[in-house]
């Protein structure tokens, strides 16, 4: 009797096809897995306190994936977020399939202007007093070619109003088209010991704007018209040796300086030009001056006498002609500066034990040279 039900149940599982047995195998263990994951996803989702972002495609993923397998089987497996976001999700992506959205992401309509173009148009437009169609020329001489508007565009959206409402010619500006004929004068005041104790002494003195060359710098405690009229007189003197001919004079609205200065100046063609009130950046040539001196020399000086005054301010004067290089020259320096002779830079093979360097004050400034 065993023998024969043994016999019905194999005869049973013969009849079953092998496709089918591997089916319900399959579909156990997946059904593990997935019991599994959703379990693993619930304690995952309540460790997380924070509310969860998803991107724009990690959105379309989802909903592909719930929508293919239906409502009531959504609602039993999605725990990430709710049946109800998913559906909603599902609803913008319907409309935004017609909203032609992807083609307002090319920014349609003409293209903008090279930035690099639009600097050179900005560029124009602050160091000349041009118009749309001026400006228009000008990039039509560079083979750049754009419309009047464009360029009045550029020019609004840079903040730049129009030709006649644009200011002119700027002070910086017009030092350096004047440089040639300028002369840069200012004074300031230096503590020396003396027997008396610490006197007030005045340091004078006159640059060529264009070379930055101090053509006359002398110390002095009382700086009287009649010494001011004669330092005055030297520089002109120096001028006339050294090639310059000057029409400008540029000083401040110190009470020191007495009007016959001015009328020896005139005499000579030197027009006087004072600086406004409390402008100190108007003359910024002669106020570097001042500041590079203190700071490289005389702060580090105990000066003794005018006369040691006089030595020191001779000896950087001297250095800031002939050693110093000027970053408004392109590093050259003042007395080697010919504006016809500028060469392009090169780099030398220079080595070490070549180099020469040469102490001024004691060490307290120093200039590097090729050997001979």
């Amino acid at each position: 009797m065993e023998n024969t039900t043994n016999q019905t149940t194999a005869n049973r599982w013969l009849n079953v096809p092998i496709i089918a047995m591997i089916t319900r195998l399959l579909c156990r263990e997946l059904t593990l897995q997935n019991e599994y994951l959703r379990q693993e996803n619930k304690i995952l989702k309540s460790k997380i306190k924070k509310r969860l972002s998803f991107t724009d495609d990690e959105r379309r993923t989802l909903v592909e994936a719930a929508m293919a397998m239906g409502r009531d089987l959504m609602e039993q497996v999605v725990s990430i977020v709710s049946p109800r976001t998913i559906l909603a999700w599902q609803r913008k992506l319907e409309k935004e399939k017609w909203n032609f959205s992807d083609r307002r992401k090319n920014n349609p309509g003409r293209p903008r202007i090279d930035i690099d173009i639009e600097q050179l148009v900005c560029k124009m437009a602050r160091e000349n007093e041009w118009g749309y169609e001026r400006i228009q020329g000008e990039l039509e001489k560079l083979d750049i070619k754009i419309s009047k508007s464009s360029v009045a565009n550029i020019l609004r959206r840079n903040g730049l109003p129009p030709s006649p409402e644009r200011k002119g010619l700027s002070w910086r500006e017009f030092l350096s088209r004047h440089a040639a004929v300028f002369l840069c004068a200012d004074m300031f005041q230096k503590e020396v010991w003396t027997f008396k104790g610490l006197t007030t002494a005045y340091v004078f003195f006159i640059m060529h704007l264009q070379t930055r060359k101090v053509l006359l710098a002398r110390a002095t405690f009382s700086p009287t018209n009649q010494w001011l009229h004669q330092q005055t007189r030297h520089v002109l003197w120096g001028c006339e040796e050294h090639g310059i001919k000057p029409r400008f004079f540029l000083r401040d609205n110190d009470m020191l300086y007495p009007e016959g200065m001015n009328v020896l100046l005139k005499a000579s063609g030197v027009e006087t030009i004072k600086t406004p009130f409390r402008a100190p950046n108007a003359n910024s040539h002669a106020e570097r001056y001042v500041l590079s001196c203190k700071r490289e020399c005389l702060n580090h000086l105990l000066i003794f006498g005018l006369n040691r005054l006089q030595y020191v301010v001779d000896c950087y004067t001297s250095y800031f002609n002939e050693h110093r290089p000027h970053q408004g020259i392109e590093n050259k320096i003042p007395s080697q500066y010919d504006v016809n002779k500028w060469q392009g830079s090169f780099m030398p093979n220079l080595k070490a034990r070549n180099i020469i360097c040469d102490d001024f004050l004691g060490g307290l400034l120093k200039s590097y040279r090729k050997a001979a």
